[in-house]
């Protein structure tokens, strides 16, 4: 039966320690391996500064990681990511490079854990690439994450507004090429059938879910995260996947990454069916919300009934649209809040993703990005089209579309949304930025 740990974390290194002695997590870790350590760093920070609380691994985790393998004497460690490449977020005006790797692991303390361990950093969007096949797709993978010998997997325990969570299996996305995770958000496909392939190729041989933070709304900073104090360990992906669900309040068997996956292998969809050693998961059970409240017609967030806005339909998005055009639907909607001014707007609708439809009824379409722009040609729902090229596009692009359609929006309205979800928990002792730096000798 697969042993899945569940550990209070205390601050120090024997948290994770005893994770890993309760699953026996180093079971045939040898010294002489290549180690590979995937965290989760979903974006790297450059020009807004973005709460990392639930969002990115927490560096004191990886750092106390990297220790124990240090301890077990193991010398070849690496630690790769690749980021968002965000133009959405951080636009194409003069000093604003972006977000890659090299900027979340400088943010996040991991260069210096690389002079201090003397571990190497791998910028998985910079890695050789390595073609495979999984069927009825063929992506590239970076060449490190197929290589390792020893390959452990460290996510954050968070939900996802695509895929309900992202947890270990669907933290091993980011060892995708950057077109190959477009790939992934296949409009026939799905992407969470696609998710479920990765283990073809790729099967850690641990998974640690990080669960000091539990982000609610993910999976990006606009959502609300909770001190949860939790580690989920085992050598089992899917076990410490269908944990850590439930763990936050899940159904496995909703999740449906999860149900292909255990279509594929015949495994159970309920954590009674592992061994859990530690905490009792039951005691610990706190269910969180895994999207944002939409109107009933999903034109719109909630808040857009609350404020009488009408007229403009921004659709809500589906799992079509990747990682890079994600941050642009929240973009969007707060640039549409910026310019009301109680008058209803024109009749418009934004549209993103790779197969949504214009619908009749609308004077102008906003087509939000290249492939929703292709999906739509020709579309004679369209009466006046209002495109928003790049992959992604750009802010300045998606606020100069809002303007030739009528939305007089506040360039800089989302500044100060960002400086403000910043701040949201400033004053609340319980997130200690600390955690997200390496430890003081």
């Amino acid at each position: 039966m697969e042993v899945v740990s569940i550990i209070k974390y205390d601050g120090t290194e024997n948290s994770l320690r005893r994770a890993l002695e309760l699953c026996d997590g180093l079971k045939g870790l040898e010294a002489y391996h290549k180690v590979l350590i995937k965290p989760n760093i979903v974006y790297g920070d450059r020009h807004r500064r973005m709460p990392p609380f639930g969002v990115v691994s927490t560096t004191r985790l990886v750092e106390d990681m990297v220790k124990i393998l240090k301890a077990h004497g193991v010398h070849d460690i690496s630690i790769g990511e690749g980021t968002a490449i965000d133009k959405t977020v951080f636009g194409e005006r003069p000093n604003r490079s972006g977000s890659d790797t090299d900027a979340g692991f400088e943010g996040l303390g991991y260069n210096q854990l690389r002079k201090r361990y003397n571990v190497r950093l791998i910028d998985f969007n910079r890695s050789e690439a390595v073609q495979v096949d999984l069927g009825q797709i063929a992506p590239s993978f970076a060449r490190e994450a197929l290589e390792a010998d020893f390959f452990i997997d460290m996510a954050v325990m968070k939900a996802h507004a695509q895929t309900k969570v992202s947890l270990g299996l669907k933290n091993l996305k980011g060892c995708l090429k950057i077109k190959s995770r477009r790939m992934f958000h296949h409009p026939d496909l799905g992407l969470e059938y696609c998710i479920s392939l990765i283990p073809e190729k790729i099967r850690p041989a641990l998974t640690i879910i990080d669960g000091i933070y539990a982000l609610e709304r993910g999976p990006w900073w606009i959502g609300n995260a909770h001190r949860r104090n939790l580690i989920v360990a085992s050598q089992d992906l899917f076990a410490a996947d269908v944990v850590g669900a439930s763990l936050m309040g899940f159904d496995p068997g909703e999740i449906r990454h999860l149900v292909h996956y255990a279509r594929r292998f015949h495994r159970p969809l309920d954590y009674t069916s592992f061994e859990i050693e530690g905490e009792p998961i039951d005691e610990l059970i706190e269910p969180i919300e895994w999207d944002m409240p939409w109107k009933k017609d999903n034109t719109g967030p909630r808040a857009f009934e609350r404020m009488g806005i009408e007229g403009i339909a921004i659709r809500k998005y589906d799992d079509t649209l990747c990682t890079g055009c994600t941050p642009i639907i929240n973009m969007s909607n707060v640039m549409v809040m910026s310019a009301f001014k109680g008058q209803r707007f024109p009749d418009i609708e934004v549209i993103s993703g790779k197969k949504m439809q214009a619908r009749e009824g609308y004077s102008k379409t906003i087509l939000i990005g290249k492939c929703i722009i292709e999906a739509n040609e020709g579309n004679p729902n369209i009466n006046e089209a209002v495109e928003v090229k790049g992959c992604p596009p750009s802010i300045e692009r998606l606020v100069d579309a809002l303007k030739a359609s009528g939305v007089a929006c506040d360039e800089g309205a989302y500044d100060r949304y960002t400086e403000k979800q910043f701040h949201k928990y400033d004053g609340k002792p319980e997130f200690d930025w600390e955690l997200f730096s390496a430890r003081l000798i």
